[in-house]
C-alpha cells in the first residue's frame, strides 16, 4: 500500500487503445518532506494516497480465496449436518422399532398374566366351594358321633351304678371303655379337620382378593 506522504505528481496521458494492451507505466511521485512544503496545500481536501493497482488485485484475489474457503466450510457444515441428521433419524427408528418390541412383549406378558390370574381364581373359587361342601360334611359327621358317645356314656354310667357284687371291670365294660375312647378321637379328629377346613377358606379368599385386585389392574392398563 503506498504511503500517506506519497502525492502523484502527473496526470496519466490519455490513452488511445485498451488498458489491457498498455505496459504498466510508473509514475514518478513526490514526497512531502519538511513542514514548509507547498504540495499538501495543492490538494487539500483530497485523499493524499490511493491503492495500487497490484495492491487492488491482492485484494480481489484475497477476497476471491476467502469466498471460497467460505464456501467450502459452509458445504463441510451442511454435509456433516446432513449426515447427522441422517445418523439421528436412524436411531430414533431404531429407538422406535425397540420400543415397539418391548411394549410388544409387555403386552402379551400382561394378557399372558390375565389369564394366570382368571385361572387362578376360578380354582380358588372351585377349592372353596368344595371346602365348603366338606366342612359340611364334616360337621354332620360330628353331629352324628354325639349319639353312639351319648350312648356308650350311658351304658358305662349304668354299670358305675351297680352294687358291690356286680361292679365288676369284665370284657363288656372294657369294650365300652375303648368305643367311647375311640368315639372321642374322631370328634377332636373331626373338630380339628374343621378348624383347619375354616382356616384353609379363609385363605382362599384372601388370595382370591388378591388376584382379583391383581387381574383388575391388569385390566385397567
Amino acid at each position: 500500500m503506498a504511503q500517506t506522504d506519497i502525492l502523484l505528481t502527473k496526470e496519466p496521458a490519455p490513452q488511445t487503445v485498451p488498458a489491457c494492451q498498455l505496459p504498466c507505466k510508473l509514475y514518478d511521485v513526490a514526497r512531502n518532506t519538511g513542514a514548509h512544503t507547498s504540495s499538501g496545500l495543492a490538494t487539500s481536501g483530497f485523499r493524499t494516497a490511493k491503492y495500487l493497482l497490484d495492491e487492488w488485485f491482492q485484494n480481489c484475489y484475497a477476497r476471491y480465496h476467502q469466498a471460497f474457503a467460505d464456501r467450502d466450510q459452509s458445504e463441510r457444515q451442511r454435509h456433516e449436518s446432513q449426515q447427522l441428521a441422517a445418523e439421528t433419524e436412524a436411531l430414533a427408528q431404531r429407538t422406535q422399532q425397540d420400543s415397539t418390541r418391548k411394549v410388544g412383549e409387555r403386552l402379551q406378558d400382561m394378557h399372558g398374566w390375565k389369564s394366570e390370574l382368571q385361572r387362578q381364581v376360578g380354582e380358588l373359587v372351585s377349592e372353596t366351594e368344595l371346602l365348603l361342601a366338606q366342612k359340611q360334611r364334616l360337621e354332620r359327621a360330628l353331629d352324628a358321633t354325639a349319639g353312639p358317645f351319648s350312648i356308650v356314656t350311658d351304658n358305662l354310667q349304668c354299670r358305675e351304678r351297680r352294687q358291690h357284687p356286680d361292679l365288676v371291670r369284665d370284657c363288656v365294660e372294657i369294650e365300652l371303655l375303648k368305643e367311647a375312647e375311640l368315639i372321642r378321637n374322631i370328634q377332636e379328629l373331626l373338630k380339628r379337620t374343621i378348624m383347619q377346613a375354616v382356616s384353609q377358606t379363609r385363605l382362599n379368599r384372601e388370595h382370591k382378593e388378591t388376584c382379583e385386585m391383581d387381574w383388575s389392574d391388569k385390566c385397567g392398563h
